[in-house]
């Protein structure tokens, strides 16, 4: 009896800690659809929702401010030329990705649907691929480290394995420089 009981609390732990890496994994999918009309950075975008504009920040990543300063220790010691270029390089490809097509957005269950400069938070998917993966995966973002989301760990290893790999931003040697 004692050893079923064993059993079954294990059994139970487990279900739990499944169901809490599945949404560490995948957000709860509450998908729109919506037009892309402007990009204005690697990792925010006007989108048209109901025939309004609205601003919409990537959640859960960062990409190289591409015309401003950027704080080097927020991006391991990588200097300022090397991370503005690499902002450009984030701007072109969502713009290249997502300029004037119809994607779809859904919310983060953890950061909520706005940041406090009033942006929606959201993933980006087209063709069934998320966006905010893409750039991280690609080298042209970081994980957003100040607070967690839904797809933390994944977006964390995706940029442990583009670091790894020296893909795109991260492919530059302090020695050379």
């Amino acid at each position: 009896m004692r050893k079923l009981f064993i059993i079954f609390l294990i059994l139970l732990v487990s279900t739990c800690c499944i169901d809490s890496i599945k949404q560490i994994y995948s957000p709860t999918i509450e998908v729109e659809s919506v037009i892309v009309i402007k990009v204005i950075d690697g990792d925010t975008i006007d989108i048209l929702k109901a025939g309004e504009t609205e601003r919409v920040r990537l959640v859960g990543i960062d990409t190289p401010e591409p015309y401003s300063k950027n704080n080097e220790k927020k991006w391991y010691g990588l200097p300022d030329d090397h991370l503005r270029k690499w902002g450009v390089n984030a701007f072109n490809f969502t713009n290249e990705r997502l300029y004037k097509k119809e994607v779809n957005i859904s919310y983060d269950n953890i950061q909520g649907q706005k940041d406090e400069f009033g942006r929606t938070l959201a993933y980006i998917y087209i063709d069934d691929n998320n966006i905010n993966l893409e750039l991280v995966q690609n080298g042209y973002a970081k994980v957003y480290t100040e607070k967690k989301s839904d797809l933390y760990l994944k977006l964390v290893e995706a940029e442990t394995k583009a670091r790894f790999n020296k893909v795109g931003l991260w492919n530059y040697s302090f020695q050379d420089n």
